[in-house]
C-alpha cells in the first residue's frame, strides 16, 4: 500500500513516527495527504496484529463520521507495513488555529466564544457517535481556505491503538494522562484552548498556574479579570477546565446551551447595564436619550483624537520604515496599535519591518493580526506567506498565497512567492507556471525571469535558463544575482570564457561577493589559469575564513595540481566548519582514493549520499568503486541510483554514462 504514495514532504517526527505530506502516485489532480507514520514500541508478530485490529475498531467509526460530517478531517486508509502501522488522511487546504492564538497575544471575549460555539458544535457530534477526541489542541484545529470553518483533525484514539504516544500533557486533564479518558476530557482541552486566546499564556504556562499557587486546589487559576474577560464565559470556562472531571460540564451539548444564552442575553444584558448607571445617580436628571447623547458627544471629541494620533504616529512609523530604520518604525507602529488595537496597516507594516530584521516569527503573528482585523488585506496574506516560507513551512506559505491570490487575481508577488515555496517542494512545473504569471501580469518584474532561469536550469532546460537571465539583465543591467545565476549556467554548459565574464562582472558591482570569487577561480582552475585561481580562492578565504565552500573549491584546485594531501586537508577543514556537506565528503572520497584509501573513500561516499540522497556523482564515484572491489550487484545498485537521478536534472551525458557502467557489469 505504501508504494501508492509518493512522499513530499517530511512534516515533523518524533520517536512513536513520523508525519509526511504525499500524494498518490496514479492520481492526477493533485490532492495531497497526510501520511502518518507509528513505529509500535513492540515488534512481536501477536502484538501487531492485536494493535491493527484495535485500530481497525477505532478507525472505522471516525471513517463513517467524516464520510457524514466534512468538518471532520477524512481519514482515507489506514494499514501495516513493514512492522509499522500507516494512517492516510485527506490533508486540509487552510492554517492550523494556532496560526490565530499566539502566545503574549489575546483574543476578545466575543471572538473566543464564537470559537468556542463552533468547536462544541462538532464535538456535540462526535460524542453522539461514541467518540473522543483524545488529541485537541489547536494544531489540530484546520481554519479550512475554501469556506473558513474550523476542521478537527488527527483524532487520538487510533494513535492510542498502536503507539504509547499521543497527545500534548499540557492540554490533558488528569484523569486522561491516568488511561481514563471521558467525554468531558474534551471539554477541559477547549477551555484550555480558550484560556490561551484569552490570555496570551501557553497553555504550559496555565496548568502550571495551579501548581504554583494551591496544588491541592481543583481550579485553575487564571485570573480573568486581569484580562477582561466577559464574567460569563468565565464562569463557564472554569467550569470546562475543573480538575475533577465529575464537577465539570458532563456534556459537549451542556457548555453549548450556556456559551449561547450569552449571545441571547447580551443586547438586554448591556441596556441594564446602562440602565443602573442611571438609576443609581438620579441627581443627573437625564433619561436614556440624554445618557446616549453625551456619550455620541464624548466619542465625537476624545475618540477621533486618539485615532488621528494613532494615525500620525503610523505615518512617522511609515517614514522611518521608508529610511530601512526598522527598529524605530517597530516602536512608533507599536504606540499607534496601543491606542487602536483594531489597526491593521499598522500590524502590516510593523510585519514587515520585523521580517526585514529577521524576526519571522514576529513579522508573521503580526500579518495574522492584520488578517484578523482586516480579513480581505491580500497584502497580509502575502507578508506572511513570506515568513512562513523564510522559517521552511512552504506549504504553509502557499496556502497564504492562495488567499491572497483569491483576494487579488492580479498580484505579481503572490505568484511569484508562490512559485519561489514550490520549488522548494520540488513541483518544479507548477512553480514556472506561477512565474509565468507574475510575468504576463508584469512583465519588467526581472525577479520572476531570475528565478524562472533557475529553475529551468535545474530541470536541464539551460538554453531557456540562459534567456531567462538576459531578460533579468535587460530589465536591469545592474542584476547581480541574473550575472551570477547566468555564469553558473554558461559553466555547465562547458562556455566557461563566458562564464568568467559573468562572474568577472558580479564582483564588478559587488567586489564582496565571496561565491563569484570561488566560481571565477574554478573557471580559472579548468582553462589552465592556476596562478588566478589560487589568488580567487585565497581572496574568497581572507572574506570570510569560516566559509566552507571556499575550502571545497580550494581542495579542487590542490586536486587538479596533484597536491592530494593539500587536497583532503582543505575538505577536512570544510567538514569541520560543516559537517552537512556531502560535497565536501564525496571531494574527499576522491582524494582518498586517489591515495589507495579505499576504506575511507567508501566511508566519504556513502556519508555523501546519506547526507543528500539525490546526489548522483556521489553514487556513480561508489558505484566505480565497488566495480572495482568486485562488488557487482552493488555497484550496479549505484550506477542505476545516478542514471536515475541524472535522467531527472537534465544530465543526458552522464545519465547514458551511468547506463554504459551498468551495461558492462550485466552478464
Amino acid at each position: 500500500m505504501l508504494e501508492c504514495y509518493r512522499i513530499i514532504e517530511l512534516l515533523n517526527g518524533n520517536l512513536g513516527g513520523r508525519t509526511y505530506l504525499g500524494e498518490h502516485t496514479s492520481e492526477s489532480n493533485y490532492q495531497r495527504y497526510v501520511i502518518k507514520q507509528f513505529m509500535p514500541p513492540s515488534k512481536d508478530p501477536r502484538l501487531l496484529k492485536i494493535s491493527y485490529n484495535v485500530l481497525e475498531t477505532e478507525a472505522k467509526p471516525l471513517d463513517n463520521l467524516s464520510e457524514q460530517d466534512d468538518r471532520i478531517q477524512n481519514l482515507i486508509n489506514f494499514f501495516e507495513e513493514n512492522q509499522n502501522f500507516y494512517l492516510i488522511r485527506k490533508y486540509i487546504i487552510g492554517n492550523p488555529l494556532n496560526k490565530e492564538i499566539f502566545s503574549g497575544q489575546t483574543l476578545k471575549s466575543e471572538k473566543v466564544l464564537n470559537l468556542l460555539l463552533e468547536i462544541l458544535e462538532i464535538l456535540v457530534l462526535i460524542h453522539s457517535r461514541g467518540i473522543i477526541h483524545r488529541n485537541l489542541k489547536p494544531a489540530n484545529i484546520i481554519r479550512r481556505e475554501s469556506d473558513n470553518k474550523l476542521i478537527l483533525t488527527d483524532f487520538g484514539a487510533p494513535q492510542e491503538a498502536v503507539s504509547n504516544i499521543v497527545g500534548s500533557s499540557e492540554y490533558m486533564p488528569i484523569e486522561q494522562i491516568h488511561g481514563n479518558p471521558q467525554f468531558n476530557s474534551d471539554i477541559y482541552t477547549l477551555g484550555i484552548i480558550a484560556i490561551e486566546a484569552l490570555t496570551g499564556l501557553t497553555a504550559s504556562q496555565i496548568t502550571a498556574q495551579k501548581k504554583q499557587k494551591n496544588a491541592s486546589a481543583e481550579k485553575i487559576i487564571w485570573y480573568p479579570r486581569r484580562y477582561k474577560v466577559n464574567p460569563k464565559l468565565a464562569k463557564i470556562i472554569n467550569k470546562m477546565v475543573h480538575l475533577n472531571y465529575q464537577s465539570r460540564y458532563q456534556s459537549a451539548k451542556e457548555v453549548l446551551t450556556d456559551l449561547k444564552a450569552i449571545n441571547q442575553h447580551k443586547s438586554n444584558y448591556l441596556y441594564q447595564k446602562i440602565k443602573n448607571k442611571i438609576s443609581k445617580k438620579p441627581q443627573l436628571k437625564i433619561g436614556i436619550a440624554g445618557f446616549i447623547l453625551l456619550s455620541v458627544i464624548g466619542w465625537y471629541f476624545f475618540a477621533p483624537r486618539d485615532l488621528n494620533h494613532a494615525k500620525q504616529l503610523y505615518k512617522q512609523g511609515i517614514t522611518y520604515y521608508e529610511k530601512a530604520k526598522y527598529q524605530q518604525a517597530i516602536k512608533l507602529f507599536s504606540q499607534a496599535i496601543k491606542i487602536n488595537p483594531e489597526y491593521a496597516n499598522a500590524y502590516n507594516l510593523r510585519g514587515d519591518a520585523y521580517y526585514h530584521l529577521g524576526k519571522y516569527e514576529k513579522s508573521q503573528q503580526d500579518s495574522s493580526a492584520a488578517i484578523r482585523n482586516n480579513p480581505n488585506d491580500a497584502n497580509a496574506y502575502y507578508d506572511r506567506g513570506f515568513s512562513l516560507y523564510s522559517v521552511g513551512e512552504y506549504n504553509g506559505a502557499i496556502i497564504d498565497y492562495n488567499q491572497a491570490i483569491k483576494l487579488n487575481p492580479e498580484y505579481t508577488n503572490a505568484y511569484y512567492g508562490r512559485g519561489l515555496a514550490r520549488f522548494q517542494i520540488k513541483e518544479n512545473r507548477q512553480a514556472i507556471t506561477d512565474l509565468n504569471q507574475a510575468i504576463q501580469i508584469n512583465p519588467k518584474f526581472a525577479p520572476a525571469y531570475l528565478y524562472r532561469g533557475i529553475i529551468r536550469r535545474k530541470i536541464g532546460e539551460k538554453l531557456e535558463a540562459i534567456k531567462d537571465f538576459d531578460q533579468a539583465i535587460t530589465i536591469n543591467y545592474k542584476y547581480i544575482e541574473a550575472y551570477y545565476e547566468r555564469g553558473k549556467t554558461r559553466y555547465e554548459l562547458n562556455e566557461k570564457t563566458i562564464a568568467k565574464k559573468d562572474f568577472t562582472k558580479v564582483i564588478e558591482l559587488d567586489s564582496k561577493y565571496i561565491e563569484a570569487y570561488i566560481a571565477r577561480a574554478d573557471v580559472y582552475n579548468d582553462l589552465g589559469y592556476p596562478k588566478q585561481a589560487y589568488e580567487d580562492y585565497e581572496k574568497a578565504i581572507e572574506m570570510n575564513p569560516e566559509n566552507a565552500n571556499a575550502y571545497i573549491h580550494r581542495g579542487l584546485y590542490r586536486f587538479k595540481i596533484k597536491d592530494i594531501e593539500g587536497a583532503i586537508e582543505n575538505y577536512n577543514q570544510a567538514i569541520k566548519l560543516d559537517s552537512t556537506q556531502p560535497t565536501a565528503y564525496n571531494n574527499r572520497g576522491n582524494a582518498h582514493l586517489e591515495l589507495g584509501n579505499l576504506k575511507q573513500a567508501m566511508a566519504d561516499y556513502s556519508k555523501a549520499i546519506e547526507l543528500n540522497p539525490e546526489y548522483a556523482q556521489a553514487y556513480y564515484n561508489r558505484g566505480l568503486l565497488r566495480t572495482d572491489l568486485a562488488k557487482v550487484p552493488e555497484a550496479i545498485e549505484d550506477f542505476q541510483a545516478a542514471a536515475d537521478i541524472f535522467i531527472n536534472i537534465g544530465e543526458d551525458s552522464n545519465y547514458n554514462d551511468a547506463l554504459s557502467r551498468i551495461k558492462e557489469l550485466t552478464p
